[in-house]
This record gives structure tokens, sequence and C-alpha cells, in this order.
């Protein structure tokens, strides 16, 4: 072979093993990647943990209560139970449309007592999280 071909063979093969990863190489990232997203999963729970918390502060502190208040506006007196959220009497229209509304982010059901006996002369609203504390309308600050 003449030098000049030589020379431009060698130049290919430098070009070819220096263009892609090897398999090694993408080994090595994708173990990296599996890492990272493990360590990110392994924290999920607790942020959605706490944002569970804060929903249910946020629904026993306003949106419940607000049901429970535009009730008595338009029937005149506190409801029962918070069942009576979604068949109110008298032609009213529910304030809630299923089931599932009333109920934590736990899937259990928001707690309600009327007359109250945190809240004297108006109604409690509550609900206890996993870990056992009690959520309620009576402390705005639990939760936090």
């Amino acid at each position: 072979m003449t030098d000049t071909l030589k020379l431009q063979r060698n130049k290919m093969s430098k070009y070819r093993r220096a263009r892609g990863f090897t398999l090694v190489e993408i080994l090595i990232v994708l173990a990296l990647i599996g890492i990272v997203a493990g360590l990110a999963m392994s924290n999920l729970g607790e942020i959605f943990g706490g944002g569970k918390v804060k929903a249910a502060q946020t629904w026993v502190n306003s949106t419940g209560e607000a049901y429970v208040n535009s009730y008595l506006a338009m029937v005149g007196d506190y409801p029962k139970s918070l069942s009576e959220l979604r068949t109110p009497p008298n032609g009213v229209p529910p304030f809630v449309k299923r089931a599932s509304d009333l109920q934590d982010p736990w899937g259990k059901d928001y707690v309600y007592q009327y007359p109250g006996s945190r809240n004297t002369g108006s109604f409690d609203l509550s609900t206890t999280a996993p870990d056992g504390t009690v959520l309620g309308n009576w402390d705005s600050t639990t939760g936090n």
C-alpha cells in the first residue's frame, strides 16, 4: 500500500473510534441514572405526604367550612351530617356532587360535629392524619 492510503485509513479508523460511545460507557450512564432515580423516588412519599396534610388542613379550615356555612345560609340551619351537603332539603341544589368530595386525602370521611365541642355555638370539622395528628377547624396552625 502506498503511504497516503495507509495515512487515510489510519485517520478513518481513529475517526470511527472517537465518534460513538462504547457499551461500557452507556451502561455506566444508565446505572448512574438509575441510582439518581432511586434516590429521588425514595423521597417522593415524604413530599406528597406533606401535601396531603396541607390539603386536609385547607379543607377543614376553608372549603368544608364554606360548604357548611353556605348550607346554613340557604337552608337556615346547620346540617345534621356532612352527607346532607349532597342532599339538602327543600329543592336546594347540592353543595357537593360526590361522596368522595367529603373524604380526606387518605380516603376517610371528614368528621363533622354540630354543635361543636371545640367551637361552641358553631361546628367542628376534623380529620386525622396517618401519623395521628388531628387536623381541625379550631386550630388553623396544626399541620403547618
